[in-house]
């Protein structure tokens, strides 16, 4: 062996000794009595933690107490016992987005929108005035500037059909045009209030959640 490889070897060797000194025999500052005392610390500190969620004794179950106020607390009382998923305050919301769009989808005669919002009854009559329209070549438009109110007026639950009534306030233009585009009613640049009571109905026995117009009246 020539000197430079025994100068590498001998190199090498003072290199390895240095690292495994410096992870293995530098001290680490700590006697074996700080290592009892932070071993006896961690288990104190994890005897007095809780139990994770799941690991915890189950709760009694609490039977659905839900009760509403006002002209129609009963009802929607009763609606909410059969139905625990029915809050009044997201129905109303999603009474007006419905009220919209059946609104403008009726204007533009657009069935395929009113299908799945309708009743088969009010679809029925819906479809024949659009069918008339159709056979005059009359198109209508409709444009909703605000509804002003949307209050649930009552509520009721007979043989698992649960019945929801919405008095809406709307302002809204609408007008009525003929196949030459003359105007034969109303005007867009004119708004009218409109008061009227929507009613929705549900079986809360079906799995489909959606609500369907089954009948709307003046205010």
């Amino acid at each position: 062996m020539d000197i430079l490889q025994i100068l590498f070897f001998a190199g090498l060797a003072v290199f390895l000794g240095v690292r495994l000194y410096m992870v293995l025999g530098k001290p680490s500052g700590r006697t074996a009595e700080d290592v009892e005392r932070e071993q006896r610390e961690r288990a104190e500190a994890a005897g007095a933690m809780p139990s994770p969620p799941s690991m915890r004794p189950p709760q009694e179950d609490t039977p659905f107490a839900a009760s509403f106020s006002g002209p129609a607390g009963e009802g929607l009382t009763a609606i909410a016992q059969h139905d625990p998923s029915f809050d009044p305050k997201e129905f109303t919301k999603g009474a007006k987005a419905a009220y919209e769009m059946i609104v403008t989808a009726y204007a533009k005669g657009d069935r395929e929108a009113l299908q799945p919002l309708l009743s088969e009854r009010v679809m029925k009559a819906y479809n024949q005035a659009i069918s008339a329209r159709e056979d005059q070549s009359l198109t209508m438009t409709t444009e909703i500037d605000r509804i002003k109110s949307a209050e649930i007026s009552e509520a009721s639950l007979n043989d698992n059909r649960a019945k929801v009534k919405i008095a809406f306030s709307a302002e809204l233009a609408s007008v009525t045009r003929n196949a030459q585009g003359d105007v034969v009613e109303g005007d867009l640049t004119t708004l009218k209030t409109v008061d009227e009571i929507w009613s929705f109905e549900r079986d809360v026995t079906n799995d489909n959640p959606n609500w369907r117009l089954s009948g709307v009246k003046p205010a």
